[in-house]
């Protein structure tokens, strides 16, 4: 059984000139100790998937379809049991660290509550158990950090807090925001090999949202890639780079800049991303799709799944080998 399985999942938000859509059918899986990377552009959807997962969609969204954590529906959960598997199966890591933690609160008393809290630890069993995870997520001064307000550490040193606080209770499925965004490079890989250390340990499964694509290449098993409010690729890392089966995936992937492969222009994907209420008919992509035809916004486009791959493309079929070797330069010479 997948730990979390999101079928159809649709979402629409209130707004004066009608209800707009941000999410339009997004189904995807994470299996035991997976990490699942979603991949895509700002304002593609990536950080709403996770929130219909936490239930903390805005206020007053239209959400349909069913989120099943451990094959029970969170959609249908009652405030004692949402509480308590936010508690136990469920951990955030966002993009700004300084969000998640009381300014007003030395690190010691965040994460000793939080312990308390989740866990029912008494103070001194929290205490030890507090400084232990520190340890663990490669902070050195233990005895500093804690004592420190959340503005006397780096971003780096927040973060690793962050991901102590939520690998603490071990929850079956770790959510991760854009967790290293506002971090230079060589914090970067810090955090992100204490957070793959941490993941693998534990056995948990993870989503890890970046719109770095070589970044979640790395630390991933899995890809799933989305473009205005939908999935349109899922594959392994190694097998999307290989032959990647959805137009927009390889326009992302030709659009990587290269420290040996020079080019007078750096490749782009023409057009601008749409958001998900913009979209008509068919394929979201196709106002920009260098392969596209008429066909192509026409009806709803099913996610197709293929053993461990899934593509939604009208062409999938027709396309497969031309994408794999093609570049979207090459397709509109």
């Amino acid at each position: 059984m997948s730990v979390l399985e999101l079928d159809d999942v649709r979402l629409a938000v209130p707004h004066p000139s009608g209800d707009r859509t941000l999410l339009r059918g997004v189904s995807l899986s994470v299996a035991p100790g997976e990490a699942l990377g979603l991949v895509g552009e700002s304002g593609s959807g990536k950080s709403m998937t996770l929130r219909t997962v936490l239930r903390t969609e805005p206020r007053g969204a239209h959400v349909a379809g069913r989120v099943l954590l451990d094959g029970r529906d969170v959609r249908g959960l009652g405030p004692a049991e949402l509480r308590r598997v936010r508690a136990e199966s469920l951990a955030m890591i966002s993009q700004d660290p300084r969000a998640a933690l009381n300014p007003l609160l030395r690190v010691s008393r965040f994460l000793v509550e939080g312990l308390c809290d989740a866990r029912g630890d008494d103070e001194r069993t929290a205490t030890r158990r507090a400084r232990d995870l520190l340890a663990q997520v490669g902070i050195a001064d233990v005895d500093r950090c804690m004592n420190s307000y959340p503005h006397q550490l780096s971003g780096g040193m927040l973060q690793r807090v962050v991901i102590a606080a939520a690998v603490a209770g071990s929850p079956r499925l770790l959510l991760a925001d854009e967790p290293t965004t506002a971090l230079d490079v060589t914090t970067q890989s810090e955090v992100m090999a204490i957070l793959d250390e941490q993941r693998r340990e534990r056995g948990m499964s993870m989503i890890f949202v970046t719109h770095d694509l070589e970044l979640a290449s790395a630390v991933c098993d899995r890809i799933a890639v989305m473009y205005a409010g939908e999935i349109v690729e899922i594959s392994t890392p190694e097998r999307l780079h290989a032959a990647p089966r959805h137009p927009y995936t390889r326009l992302l992937l030709d659009s990587r800049p290269s420290l040996t492969a020079r080019a007078p222009v750096l490749p782009v994907i023409p057009g601008r991303p749409v958001a998900a209420y913009e979209v008509g008919g068919g394929c979201a992509f196709a106002g920009r799709c260098p392969w596209s035809e008429p066909g192509c916004t026409d009806g709803e486009i099913p996610l197709v799944r293929d053993g461990d791959r899934a593509v939604r493309c009208a062409r999938e079929e027709e396309l497969a080998g031309e994408l794999a070797h093609a570049t979207g330069t090459e397709a509109t010479a």
